[in-house]
């Protein structure tokens, strides 16, 4: 089933719908126009530029009222973080300082001994305390 495009309003028409025209019948080379619906047929043979009727889909084209299908994905530049000197104290002077504090120390073991020391905590306070033997 193939579907055709009105000749007015570039609106597909489905088979077995609208209405065909045919400008001159005794010349043999105009093609045979299919249009949506009578309003299209209506328009086009009032000599209608489909320009400037506002439904159509020339003018919704041509006056940018649809997105366009490809849409263009805008780039995410990624911030290059770069060290800079501080008034008062070069670059060499505070990475000598930064390696001295250990700023950038791996946090992760750190945290891990302090989740296994609340754990043994919580363990101790669930755990009954041993009975007195009786005499």
């Amino acid at each position: 089933m193939r579907k055709e495009e009105c000749e007015f309003s570039h609106f597909t028409i489905q088979p077995g719908k609208g209405r065909k025209y045919i400008p001159f019948a005794f010349i043999s080379t105009k093609p045979v126009l299919g249009f949506a619906r009578p309003k299209c047929f209506a328009l086009y043979m009032r000599k209608k530029n489909p320009r400037s009727v506002p439904w159509t889909r020339t003018y919704r084209r041509l006056n940018r009222k649809v997105a366009s299908d490809a849409a263009v994905k805008r780039r995410s530049y990624k911030v290059a973080r770069v060290q800079r000197a501080i008034v008062g104290a070069d670059l060499a002077f505070i990475q000598e300082v930064r390696a001295k504090h250990g700023q950038k120390q791996d946090r992760s073991a750190a945290a891990k001994a302090a989740r296994t020391e609340v754990a043994e905590r919580k363990t101790a306070k669930a755990a009954p305390a041993p009975k007195p033997a009786k005499k």
